[in-house]
């Protein structure tokens, strides 16, 4: 494979919907399959959380993606919302005052270890609004390694890179900094926002990764696409900077949505692979929008970008196109492909793992594997 994967294996303890989920062995591209709602987006968020390495933004991000808040109220009497630390842990019980649930996500190598307890607030906060008489403000204790860390519980417009909900960190036992995060880019299910593709285009402007975008491009929107450039000022408002695309047939350029949410997709993954260099590129329903008889060659350019650029890339999908494509790029790449089909019998999730031999025979007899 050439270099040290960050994820070669990955173990999920108590997290949302997952009480013990093992991944032993991960690929250089990793597809996971499954039903809606069997958990593939819990593994990708407890990714976030081991790459972060316990980032308290991540955290927040991840609970006000699910809108997952509790109440309060301060002393004027106005509403207002703190995160709901407690939705991150498996099956918590918020009216049990007695838990101390902990959740668990680990890999190699060890020292890097993340753990996340739940925590009463110490008794001298200075939070000004109070939670509910059937809720609790909640902390969290975030460990990695030996070192240890606070989020404190606030209100949700407390949190920011400038508050001081996220500044309080435990001295360590040893004198260690606290461990690197390592560089991810994350695609969710939906399109890239205008802002977003621009972020990523102006890492790629100019350099050989800006040819291999349009490439990829051209699998949906064909050989009249001429070139790419993203217009507009940041400051405007409304609008603000976009893609657009230069077409033979056109004089002027056309913005990329106008060419369907396909086209942005492909342009969202070959950027995101791009800028991810070294680290991991995390992509959820990542079929969404794009056409199946494009799938092999879409995968075939992520398993060759992955390579190149030393990106892990772990995926997931409940497309059985999607799970054929991946599987015939797959073995043009031997030893950098994996796939796990997750499956759930009632509170226990199972990873069940295909090597590139096992999952070209289940394609070929249409084994199901979602």
């Amino acid at each position: 494979m050439g270099s040290v994967l960050h994820l070669p294996s990955l173990f999920i303890d108590g997290f949302r919907g997952i009480r013990e989920l093992a991944f032993p062995q991960f690929g250089r591209v990793t597809l996971l399959a499954g039903v809606n709602g069997v958990g593939k987006t819990s593994v990708l968020d407890a990714i976030r959380f081991y790459a972060s390495r316990g980032d308290g933004r991540v955290i927040v991000e991840l609970i006000e993606t699910r809108e997952e808040f509790q109440q309060a109220v301060d002393e004027d009497g106005d509403a207002t919302l703190f995160p709901d630390f407690g939705s991150l842990f498996h099956n918590f019980d918020p009216a049990d005052h007695e838990s101390r649930p902990v959740l668990r996500i680990r890999s190699k190598p060890a020292t890097h270890n993340l753990s996340l307890e739940l925590l009463d607030p110490p008794e001298d906060t200075d939070a000004e609004p109070t939670l509910l008489p059937e809720s609790r403000p909640q902390n969290l204790g975030i460990r990695v390694g030996q070192r240890e860390r606070l989020v404190r519980a606030g209100p949700m417009a407390y949190y920011g890179p400038s508050r001081r909900y996220y500044g309080r960190t435990r001295p360590p036992p040893r004198t260690e900094a606290w461990p690197a995060a390592i560089h991810f880019e994350s695609l969710g299910p939906g399109l890239l926002r205008n802002q977003d593709v621009a972020r990523l285009w102006d890492g790629v402007v100019l350099t050989e990764a800006e040819d291999i975008a349009l490439e990829t491009l051209r699998l949906v929107v064909g050989k009249r696409l001429e070139r790419l450039t993203v217009v507009g000022d940041p400051e405007s408002g409304r609008g603000g900077r976009r893609v657009v695309a230069k077409l033979s047939a056109r004089p002027v350029p056309v913005p990329l949505k106008r060419l369907g949410d396909g086209a942005n997709r492909l342009l969202a993954i070959a950027l995101a692979l791009a800028n991810c260099r070294g680290g991991i590129l995390l992509m959820d329903e990542v079929e969404n929008g794009i056409h199946y008889s494009v799938q092999s060659d879409l995968w075939r350019m992520i398993f060759r970008a992955a390579q190149s650029a030393n990106v892990q890339v772990i995926a997931a999908t409940h497309s059985w196109d999607c799970v054929v494509g991946f599987a015939r790029a797959a073995e043009e790449s031997p030893g950098d492909g994996w796939l796990y089909r997750l499956q759930r019998h009632e509170d226990e999730l199972e990873a069940i793992g295909y090597s590139q031999q096992r999952l070209r025979v289940a394609t070929r007899q249409r084994t199901e594997v979602r």
